[in-house]
């Protein structure tokens, strides 16, 4: 089945047919869950790989019921969380893989995954060195890039 999105192609990028996976986790379970998807699943955008982005600040909130680990506890928890968006190849097999990764590291019983057809740019990457605004042009490149974390 085709889109009329597929590979449509602008003057600095095209855009990609992708799975992305939006993970909710509490902020406890957070790290080992980013570096699990780093190290199992090819998370490719052009040149760079391990690309994801965490949204902060929010909390999740549940009550277990009859059933759940923790039984019928009758009270509602929140605990701070984060969300965790990945993109992938949407391939039914990488999709399967992302799961067992993900229900092997999280926290919970029952992680919360949402799974959507969405379309992401890929830049041409334009001779465009010179840039003034590209980090690696500006006084502030080392706040712009990041640290190192791994």
């Amino acid at each position: 089945m085709t889109h009329e999105l597929d590979d449509y192609n602008m003057t600095p990028a095209v855009l990609e047919r992708e799975w992305v996976l939006t993970i909710d986790t509490p902020n406890g379970g957070l790290e080992p869950v980013l570096l699990a998807l780093g190290e199992h699943l090819p998370l490719k955008q052009g040149p760079y790989d391990n690309c994801m982005y965490v949204r902060e600040g929010g909390f999740q909130r549940l009550r277990a019921l009859e059933g759940s680990h923790a039984g019928d506890e009758g009270t509602i928890q929140q605990v701070p969380a984060s969300q965790i968006i990945i993109s992938i190849a949407p391939d039914p097999e990488l999709l399967s893989k992302a799961f067992d990764v993900i229900f092997a590291i999280h926290v919970n019983e029952e992680p919360t995954i949402r799974v959507t057809e969405e379309w992401g740019s890929r830049s041409k990457l334009l001779d465009d060195k010179n840039n003034p605004n590209r980090y690696w042009n500006r006084p502030d490149a080392k706040e712009l890039h990041g640290k190192a974390v791994g």
